[in-house]
């Protein structure tokens, strides 16, 4: 029964977590797009949308991924 309680819980809070994690991609292109010269770090980055490093790594590697971004020979990723 416990794997059962614990596996409710987790499937119920996944789509959140997926529509939270979409919102915050279409959220950083926009931005991207708003400001064409914005040129960031991943630390900079974590900063100016208050988020844990993994979730910064994860979006700026999916906007890479999707042609949004690229990421510069001294690290700052800018709008490709």
């Amino acid at each position: 029964m416990m794997p059962t309680a614990t596996s409710e819980p987790a499937r119920q809070t996944k789509p959140q977590t997926t529509a939270a994690l979409h919102e915050l991609l279409r959220r950083i292109e926009g931005e991207y797009r708003e400001m064409p010269a914005l040129s960031v770090t991943a630390p900079q980055a974590q900063r100016l949308w208050g988020l844990d490093s993994m979730t910064c790594g994860f979006v700026l590697m999916t906007l890479i991924q999707r042609g949004v971004l690229k990421r510069t020979a001294s690290g700052t990723f800018v709008r490709r």
